[in-house]
């Protein structure tokens, strides 16, 4: 069962998403374009075996490390690509003794900036 964080009826807002473990080619898809707007690409050591190991999904939310959520935009014609995503962890403030979490990568595709999607998230 998929869950959607942001399910409205209107069709300007995006689809947001955490990521299934049939998600994980589209993620490493993401963090290789990440890696080749920020010119490190070689420093991409990832792949689908160790993203399945080391993420967190719905299906086992207590393993993993991190968890991602996917952004699509809406569409009412066809099943719109991946637009983006946000990797994160939760951490914790010995100085707060709180809680918290740190966004690790935000990365949207070019063709979809601009439209305020990687706020959404």
């Amino acid at each position: 069962m998929e869950k959607v964080m942001a399910a409205s009826a209107n069709y300007n807002e995006p689809i947001i998403r955490f990521a299934t473990e049939e998600d994980v080619p589209t993620i490493l898809s993401l963090i290789h374009e990440l890696a080749a707007y920020e010119h490190a690409i070689s420093s991409v050591h990832a792949t689908t075996s160790t993203l399945l190991q080391t993420l967190s999904f719905p299906s086992s939310p207590t393993s993993g490390y991190a968890k991602t959520l996917l952004i699509y935009p809406r569409s009412e014609t066809h099943t719109p690509q991946c637009a983006g995503m946000a990797l994160y962890f939760t951490n914790y403030s010995t100085w707060r003794a709180a809680p918290g979490i740190y966004l690790e990568d935000l990365f949207v595709r070019p063709e979809y900036r601009g439209r305020d999607m990687g706020q959404r998230c």
